[in-house]
């Protein structure tokens, strides 16, 4: 049996370029701004991107290959869709991954299902 390759993930906060590498295959994509986050998640692999707010949807999730593979959906917390300003995190904890949405009327967490975009568990943050 063969062990599935990690993503061996080359950015740092700054940088409009994020590098990976997944077994051979090594992918770089570039971006108008630099990323809010950028991370790394085993199951299913994938690369998670916060990119800037020019859209509410700005939480890419790459396939190991660099191919998108969907956005996370913004949650329905807000009255009001215009109080909505997007996703300003995704990270990695013991127990999971967590993303961090915005709106004018405060932020919300939740654990991101990368197979469909949907965010469960939504909590207000802090």
């Amino acid at each position: 049996m063969t062990a599935t390759p990690s993503i061996e993930l080359r950015w740092q906060p700054g940088q409009r370029h994020v590098r990976w590498t997944y077994g051979s295959v090594e992918v770089e994509l570039a971006f108008p701004s630099p990323p809010a986050t950028v991370t790394v998640w085993p199951d299913p692999p994938s690369v998670v991107v916060v990119e800037d707010h020019t859209r509410i949807d700005n939480a890419a999730v790459y396939e190991p290959d660099g191919a998108e593979r969907l956005r996370l959906c913004p949650p329905a917390v807000s009255a009001e869709r215009q109080w909505d300003i997007g996703f300003y995190a995704v990270y990695a904890e013991p127990s999971g991954l967590v993303a961090v949405f915005s709106t004018q009327v405060g932020d919300f967490w939740g654990r991101p299902d990368l197979h469909t975009g949907e965010l469960n568990h939504v909590a207000p943050w802090r």
